[in-house]
């Protein structure tokens, strides 16, 4: 089975994250699958709903680390050679899959059936529904491993949770559970972890049934997101640039090597 799996049912596409074995961490390559799947979605005339979930226990458990920092960048060595070589590997990467979560034109339902963290968390800040299993939690580790905030996230979080908790989140890179994501209205509404798809998926289809206008929904949709889009946009480039500048000093691999060797233990 894939890593990124794509269905579609009547008006609701679903894609899963597929990595079980992995907590579904995403490569850089998985992460431009998951926003080529968007993309695809965000085409489809028939499809009004989207629904991103997971496998296993884990919704993701963000980028890969095995094949994360330990990159060795080409050229000659030089500092501009290695900034060169972060932004075709990270930033461009970073900006496209993020940029596919907020232009999305869908009804963007994210089902967190576990933890999402890292990048993976950061996107889901930009769904219009989050729906979570009573275990979930959101962790963004960033400042822990020596980067800035990703995937839109330090505009995202402060819209959905609230500056307080946001703060929480992203400085202190803090797991903040589902109760707390319920209270601060990250999360919508939380199903039982038993048959926790089933139920997400028989909510939706009556929840987003054939007594909504299915365009009235996404014209909607697109009233309420017109005004801050310009917004997410430029956040998502400032993080980017700030994540290759951090890369190119070298800080985030020097963190990897610390979590990989022991000398620094992950709050996971």
């Amino acid at each position: 089975m894939a890593p990124i799996e794509l269905s579609v049912q009547k008006n609701i596409a679903t894609i899963t994250l597929n990595r079980p074995e992995k907590l579904n961490a995403l490569t850089a390559d998985l992460y431009y699958e998951l926003g080529a799947a968007m993309r695809k979605v965000a085409a489809m005339p028939e499809v009004s709903v989207t629904i991103l979930t997971g496998t296993g226990r884990y919704f993701s458990a963000g980028a890969d680390v095995q094949t994360t920092g330990g990159e060795i960048p080409d050229g000659d060595g030089s500092e501009e050679a290695t900034r060169r070589f972060w932004y075709k590997r990270f930033a461009a990467n970073n900006i496209d899959v993020t940029r596919t979560f907020f232009t999305h034109p869908k009804i963007l339902i994210v089902a967190l059936n576990g933890p999402a963290v890292g990048l993976s968390a950061a996107l889901v800040g930009f769904a219009d529904f989050i729906y979570a299993a009573p275990h979930a939690f959101i962790m963004t580790p960033f400042t822990s491993l020596g980067l800035v905030a990703e995937g839109g996230a330090s505009y995202s979080f402060i819209r959905r949770m609230g500056i307080a908790k946001a703060n929480e989140a992203l400085i202190l890179s803090r797991q903040i559970p589902c109760d707390e994501l319920v209270q601060c209205g990250f999360v919508n509404k939380v199903f039982e972890k038993e048959q926790f798809q089933e139920k997400v998926k028989a909510y939706v289809e009556d929840t987003f049934g054939q007594h909504l206008n299915h365009d009235s929904m996404m014209k909607v949709k697109k009233l309420i997101r017109e005004g801050w889009e310009r917004e997410a946009e430029a956040a998502n480039v400032r993080e980017a640039v700030g994540g290759v500048e951090r890369f190119t000093q070298g800080i985030p691999q020097q963190e990897f090597i610390k979590l990989a060797t022991g000398q620094k233990k992950h709050k996971l």
